[in-house]
């Protein structure tokens, strides 16, 4: 019957579009702290030189929802921002005029957790008192946070100190952590979590 066909035609479709989209999954209650950020994990972008020092910031949150599915290289999107002045604290959403896009990957994510951890670079103010908050920080605020996984697992990974620039110190430091740097044709071609070589 017509009827049938309709249901069939509506429950199928979410379940194909799941299947060749990206997989989003909510997260709430987001616990932190934060500290130095050693040499090799700079500011990324603008924020480094406006008088700003990078904090490393280990985030635990919930899972709004489970994920259908185990998921890799799977990325954390949304808005963050300091919880006195408002001002974003991600360095590649400085105005939050648009949505960061992702600030965090995580590399993997199954059926069975409830919780994730993630690690981000927040730029704050050199001026700014942190030794008054327990967490290292300060109030933060996190807005639409969630995970976003692609199809294949494709994500922008995070970046190192030699694909910035290959000549530096903090270069140096990572290669003797890290082993030979392998420069690619393209930035992308340099960092094998991007899938482009």
């Amino acid at each position: 019957s017509i009827s049938t066909v309709a249901a069939i035609t509506t429950t199928a479709a979410p379940q194909n579009a799941q299947a060749i989209g990206p997989v989003k999954v909510l997260l709430s209650n987001p616990v932190y702290t934060a500290g130095p950020c050693p040499p090799s994990k700079p500011i990324p972008g603008e924020k480094a030189m406006k008088g700003m020092r990078g904090l490393c910031v280990v985030v635990s949150a919930d899972l709004k929802d489970g994920t259908p599915k185990d998921l890799e290289k799977v990325g954390v999107y949304g808005f963050v921002s300091d919880g006195v002045t408002g001002d974003s604290v991600l360095a590649n959403n400085p105005d939050k005029n648009t949505d960061a896009g992702q600030f965090a990957m995580i590399e993997k994510v199954t059926v069975s957790d409830t919780k994730v951890e993630f690690e981000f670079v927040a730029a704050v103010p050199k001026e700014k008192d942190i030794q008054q908050y327990d967490n290292g920080i300060g109030p933060l605020l996190f807005e639409s946070l969630r995970l976003v996984s692609f199809p294949g697992g494709q994500q922008y990974g995070a970046i190192s100190p030699c694909e910035m620039n290959e000549f530096s110190d903090e270069c140096d430091e990572w290669v003797r952590d890290n082993g030979k740097f392998e420069k690619g044709k393209y930035m992308v071609k340099s960092n094998s979590r991007t899938k482009g070589g």
